[in-house]
């Protein structure tokens, strides 16, 4: 079902996209295509970006459903970079999608971002980058052990 409404040619729905990039990426109920799964996360995050902008035009307040699918689709694209998902491992690719999702609001974003900044992943450690981001994160509600400093 995601697929059809993730077809760029059909309904080309951003949050089927999303979820079938998602299945794609880890063979949930389809054969394992992390290269295809790329494609369609790229594509949610792009058709979300697109959605935004046109209802900010429009006068609809930010934050819409759009918003959402936007960040969880950053978020994961982020992932497929650090792990080599799809993608060759690119490290700073990973941090910079992490943090531009942990901007937008992703407490899961905020924590990975908080990660790469205190190990280094991806660029310089900055200690003060990795516990604003880890306050964020707990002021937002994700509560993990070691983000309370």
């Amino acid at each position: 079902m995601f697929r059809r409404l993730a077809e760029p040619t059909g309904a080309n729905n951003a949050l089927s996209q999303v979820l079938y990039g998602l299945a794609l990426r880890h063979g949930w109920g389809c054969p394992q295509d992390p290269d295809k799964a790329v494609t369609y996360l790229s594509a949610a995050a792009s058709n979300s970006a697109s959605i935004e902008s046109q209802a900010l035009q429009a006068g609809i307040k930010k934050g819409g459903a759009a918003k959402g699918e936007l960040v969880l689709a950053i978020f994961e694209l982020g992932n497929c970079f650090r792990n080599g998902w799809g993608v060759q491992k690119d490290p700073a690719a990973a941090r910079q999608y992490f943090e531009t999702a942990a901007n937008l609001g992703d407490t899961d974003a905020m924590n990975e971002t908080a990660w790469c900044y205190l190990e280094g992943f991806g660029g310089k450690k900055d200690k003060y980058a990795a516990a604003k981001y880890y306050r964020l994160a707990e002021e937002k509600g994700n509560n993990l052990v070691g983000n309370s400093w």
